[in-house]
């Protein structure tokens, strides 16, 4: 009897997050906004300690470890990361709920939220949100 489930792996992930991804009501990010934003961001390391993020199919929180050598210049950079982050293996940018500048990196580091925020503005129009122990970049509004 032939099984109708997908024979790639990536296609399920797909459908998973664009179920996930359609139970918000505004899609506050594209693609050529995702790749404009991380090149900022890797532009401005210095200022730029610790990103964390949440994933729009489940509660986990992960890290994205950019340096100032990323780079990201080849093709499937366009929609997607590949091993830059805490989960491993690949994050497509879709799936992405929101970015996390927390204030306190750890017991001895601090990162100037404000100045994050005036970074990220530079780019263009973003939806931030802010309280005194963090910084968020909304990806998706309920």
């Amino acid at each position: 009897m032939a099984n109708k489930k997908s024979m790639n792996p990536n296609d399920d992930l797909m459908k998973s997050i664009e179920k996930e991804v359609s139970k918000f009501s505004q899609h506050l990010m594209s693609n050529a906004k995702w790749i404009k934003l991380i090149d900022h961001l890797v532009n401005n390391m210095d200022e730029i300690k610790k990103i964390q993020f949440k994933r729009v199919q489940d509660d986990r929180i992960g890290e994205l470890y950019l340096d100032e050598n990323s780079s990201f210049e080849f093709d499937y950079w366009q929609t997607a990361f590949e091993g830059i982050n805490s989960f491993g293996g690949w994050l497509q940018y879709k799936e992405i709920e929101y970015l996390s500048f927390p204030e306190k990196v750890d017991s001895k580091t601090e990162q100037d939220l404000e100045k994050i925020s005036i970074i990220i503005q530079t780019i263009g129009e973003f939806y931030l949100e802010s309280d005194k122990n963090e910084l968020k970049l909304i990806c998706y509004k309920e």
